[in-house]
């Protein structure tokens, strides 16, 4: 299938044929038709791709503390290889998409960074799919998304009908945002650089709008607030500067709210909001849920009675608005661009070809159901180095974590004797980038794909924990030697059957206890190897913190830093 990669080294911006991903435990598997480019977020992505380092050190501070923690914890060497290795990364682009579900066959939007993609199919969790109203065309479902975003800031804003509200920004965010708080019986300012921004959320029903530029904007924002200032400032913009968070004080009454949805500079002038006691929130994304794995990836819902509105129930509200005619993201189309070309609507949002645009939709083909699904396989057709005609293993690798990219699998291959045959991963991007960049046959997204490649001699396994035991268990039966990362299961029984795999192919099993073979450990073995009394020892093992939220220490994807960390010392 046809997805759009951004390629962070370079900067390019390609259409790529990739392995179509698989339906996903708790989620859906659809069969995009439109798909809504964001210009500020994906031209921030796709600006920042290829850039001077200096400059994105500047913008992100952040990061450069991350890396400067790395470097005093792991050194110098293995932070260089951390930061070559994600700078090697393809990173798919979009989040707002709609089409048709495969199995239930239900039109259905579609939201999530990572998952409702540019792509001919997306893989998405339930709780970030909904259906689409009879009467709701798919283009206009596209704008999902960005709609949930702007209700959810008018949420936080907490705008109440008849209050005055000033709209910072007429973007894509700013303008549905504009006819959301005109839903609600709000009086709307709107603000923007731009000249054309201004007349169009003027004609999508702004009681006012101006130029930022305007040298009379806080007479004009007083005299539509009739003296008294905005009750709420929605900043929408995508700005580096601090500018809308410096001029909302200006504009807004005592006691106001002042709510920043947009990216924007966060330069706070203390004493302007401290006089007027002003509430500066910020409204998260699409609303409650996001970032929270397990509402997001395992389709863990919340309790209507305690959180009302989350992400989900935003989309189905904003698409009901659209249904009901009170929101009409069509207005804000400019452009409908089929996927192929996709390239061209990039160097529209970037300026690389200079002509206005606003809501950019990239259009798929009507691909035929029953096939669509299965093609999770790509034959890539890589030239590989030349190789011994006697003695070659061929390689199949599953999974292409941080791991496996930076350390397995450029050494092995450096290895003479090793044809790197096939990779698969879940994402279908990391698929693709892996094999491109290491130099594999295919690329798929089916671990089967690996597993019954007759051709394939030998299996390395670097997936998350949980499909260690059954990956591994099912290449030995298939007839593979196998290479399994460390914990070889997370229970008894998982174990018991690798072990019983193994007895009864008469192949190699290997487990990556690569510590075992650390220039410590090996100083330490030949310290006490002429011992032949007991000795009881004492020691501590430091293997550096793990957030919270990362699947390591999940119980089930994981087992924790005990069977995941503390195998290597027993």
């Amino acid at each position: 299938m046809k997805q759009v990669l951004q390629y962070r080294r370079s900067g390019a911006t390609r259409v790529v044929e990739v392995p179509a991903p698989l339906t996903p435990e708790a989620g859906l598997l659809v069969q995009n038709q439109w798909s809504l480019i964001s210009p500020g977020t994906e031209r921030m992505l796709v600006e920042a791709g290829g850039g001077n380092l200096l400059n994105t050190a500047r913008q992100r501070p952040d990061l450069v503390r991350q890396v400067l923690d790395k470097a005093a914890r792991d050194g110098i060497a293995a932070t260089v290889e951390a930061v070559r290795n994600r700078l090697d990364v393809a990173i798919p682009l979009g989040y707002s998409c709609a089409g048709t579900a495969f199995e239930i066959g239900d039109r259905v939007a579609c939201a999530g960074a990572g998952l409702a993609n540019h792509a001919e199919i997306v893989a998405v969790p339930r709780n970030l799919a909904v259906r689409v109203p009879d009467s709701v065309s798919l283009d206009d479902a596209a704008f999902v998304t960005v709609g949930a975003i702007a209700l959810q800031g008018v949420r936080v804003a907490d705008a109440r009908l008849g209050e005055a509200c000033v709209v910072i920004g007429l973007g894509l965010v700013g303008q549905l945002t504009v006819q959301l708080l005109k839903a609600a019986g709000c009086r709307v300012f709107g603000i923007d650089v731009a000249a054309d921004k201004v007349q169009l959320a003027q004609a999508q029903g702004a009681d006012v709008a101006c130029l930022r530029a305007d040298p009379d904007l806080l007479e004009k924002v007083r005299a539509f607030s009739v003296g008294r200032g905005a009750d709420a400032i929605l900043i929408t913009a995508a700005s580096s500067t601090s500018d809308p968070i410096q001029i909302a004080p200006g504009l807004a009454r005592d006691r106001a709210v002042v709510v920043a949805v947009g990216m924007v500079g966060m330069d706070v002038p203390r004493n302007a909001y401290y006089e007027k006691e002003l509430q500066l929130r910020l409204s998260r994304s699409y609303g409650p849920g996001r970032y929270d794995r397990t509402y997001e990836e395992e389709g863990v819902d919340y309790p209507p009675g305690y959180v009302r509105w989350t992400e989900q129930r935003n989309m189905e509200a904003f698409l009901d608005l659209v249904a009901a005619g009170t929101v009409r993201p069509s207005r804000l189309v400019t452009h409908r661009i089929p996927i192929a070309r996709a390239k061209h609507a990039y160097q529209i949002v970037t300026g690389e070809t200079a002509e206005p645009y606003l809501g950019i939709l990239l259009e798929y083909p009507r691909l035929p159901t029953t096939e669509a699904p299965t093609r999770t396989r790509v034959d890539l057709g890589t030239a590989s180095r030349p190789l011994p005609t006697s003695g070659t293993v061929r390689l199949g690798v599953v999974g292409a974590g941080s791991f496996a990219r930076s350390v397995l699998l450029p050494a092995l291959q450096k290895l003479e004797h090793v044809e790197l045959r096939g990779v698969a991963t879940a994402s279908s991007p990391s698929a693709h980038q892996t094999a491109t960049r290491f130099g594999f046959g295919f690329a798929a997204t089916d671990w089967h794909a690996v597993v019954e490649d007759a051709s394939i001699d030998a299996v390395l396994v670097a997936t998350r924990h949980d499909l260690h035991a059954r990956l591994a268990a099912a290449a030995l039966r298939g007839g593979k030697s196998v290479f399994l990362e460390k914990p070889m299961a997370l229970s008894p029984e998982e174990l018991e059957d690798v072990l019983e795999a193994w007895r009864s192919s008469g192949r190699v099993l290997q487990v990556g206890f690569n510590r075992r073979f650390s220039p410590t450990y090996r100083r330490l073995r030949a310290w006490f190897a002429s011992r032949r009394v007991p000795l009881v020892m004492s020691y501590r093992v430091n293997a550096g913190a793990v957030p919270p939220s990362s699947w390591v220490v999940d119980p089930v994807q994981g087992g924790g830093r005990l069977i995941g960390e503390v195998c290597h010392m027993v």
